[in-house]
């Protein structure tokens, strides 16, 4: 074997390893991603912007974040408040804003990813003095959409208290849409509402923290248990990934 021979044998074996580390198949072309997973096994690890599919013909951009063990997928998003969260039953549905800041990759989409596999969800927050908690759900899904994409969320552990839960077994409701309570009306955002949220993650974007409503309900982006009703947040994400 030459010298230039086993310069190559070397190299490929390198290829080989880094692949093995960094990716599980970075030789697999997929043509239609179906998650940032997916995106994360054609050989892409850099975390960005990239196009996932519902199937052939319908696809949305997303925000990919890939770790080193695991790649995540942004389902939503809020960190500057130029977009605006009260919106029409389809909006929620379709999706909407800017992945490069606020926006909604939609239920269909949402309930698409969960039905690849995406089940586990996590929640990054952020306050006005850069404090920053977080949680994981072991089971996240979401119904059908005759079902109005019923929530089930279970299994959480985090550094603050679980008020996602009280969610759990709701329909997802907006101001045309709205829940038996009308809190979607009253609390001007797209939820999973029970009577009516312990947290609520798709409300008016306050500067600032601390908030007067401008109706009877409190309708900032709030975690009951760490700040209160009365603290809309600076900062947050949703992201799912496999288990």
């Amino acid at each position: 074997m030459t010298a230039s021979q086993t310069m190559n044998q070397r190299l490929l074996m390198l290829i080989i390893v880094l692949c093995s580390v960094y990716c599980c198949d970075c030789f697999k072309r997929i043509k239609y991603p179906k998650d940032c997973h997916d995106i994360r096994l054609g050989g892409h690890i850099k975390s960005g912007v990239y196009k996932i599919y519902l199937n052939s013909s319908y696809s949305v951009k997303v925000l990919c974040d890939h770790q080193v063990n695991k790649s995540y997928t942004i389902v939503q998003q809020r960190m500057y408040g130029n977009e605006n969260f009260q919106r029409t039953y389809n909006d929620y549905q379709i999706g909407f804003g800017s992945v490069s800041g606020d926006f909604w990759i939609g239920l269909i989409m949402m309930q698409h990813l969960t039905s690849q596999g995406n089940t586990v969800m996590d929640l990054q927050l952020q306050d006005w003095n850069g404090n920053n908690r977080a949680g994981t759900y072991q089971h996240f899904s979401l119904g059908s959409a005759q079902d109005r994409y019923r929530l089930q969320v279970s299994g959480y552990a985090g550094t603050v208290p679980d008020d996602f839960s009280y969610s759990s077994g709701r329909q997802f409701a907006t101001y045309d849409y709205p829940d038996t309570y009308n809190c979607a009306g009253n609390q001007k955002a797209g939820w999973w509402y029970n009577y009516c949220s312990y947290a609520l993650l798709n409300g008016i974007y306050y500067t600032g923290g601390p908030y007067v409503p401008t109706g009877g309900y409190y309708d900032g982006i709030y975690w009951k248990d760490w700040l209160g009703y009365g603290y809309s947040l600076r900062f947050t994400r949703m992201m799912l990934s496999h288990p």
